[in-house]
């Protein structure tokens, strides 16, 4: 993972790895509806603590959760919670507009911008890599200041097989 850290604060993410993705914003176990996120791998520790050590004006880092190693022989396993959200507007003119990240998905030589609907696939497709920008959310609850990861936007690259790849251009004739 290649990581870049831009003037306002925006982390410049590339070759990123992913996990525990929840993009299609169903409520389960752990999600109430509405809710989209993913956890970010970081892939070593020096890079957590840069992470972690890029303090607000109030000293909040951004949230870098570390799981200890199972055995002796392993690492330790960082991951950063990035969050995402598309919310539904109304502008001057009384037309409705949905904002949010862009996201775009790459399959073989196919590109896609992805909305609001179609997002939840990513949840079920093999990611070969990502890149992404975050943008940190500072705040406070009860009087505690916070700092949260944001998806701004994102590129995913399928993993797609032979036969994907051989198929791509071909579509079903119209029933």
């Amino acid at each position: 993972m290649e990581l870049k850290i831009a003037e306002n604060g925006v982390l410049l993410i590339d070759n990123a790895h992913i996990i525990y993705t929840h993009f299609s914003g169903v409520a389960d176990e752990y999600h109430r509806e509405g809710e989209r996120d993913f956890k970010l791998i970081i892939p070593s520790e020096e890079m957590a603590d840069v992470l972690a050590n890029d303090k607000n004006k109030d000293g909040v880092g951004w949230n870098v959760n570390v799981k200890p190693p199972r055995t002796e022989e392993d690492d330790p396993f960082f991951t950063m919670k990035v969050k995402l959200a598309f919310r539904d507007r109304i502008d001057g003119n009384g037309e409705k507009y949905t904002t949010g990240p862009n996201i775009y998905l790459v399959s073989g030589n196919k590109r896609k911008k992805l909305t609001k609907e179609d997002v939840g696939i990513l949840d079920d497709i093999s990611i070969a890599n990502v890149s992404m920008d975050v943008r940190p959310y500072d705040g406070f609850v009860q009087g505690k200041p916070f700092r949260s990861a944001w998806l701004n936007s994102m590129e995913v690259v399928q993993n797609i097989d032979r036969f994907e790849a051989k198929y791509a251009e071909e579509e079903f004739p119209e029933e």
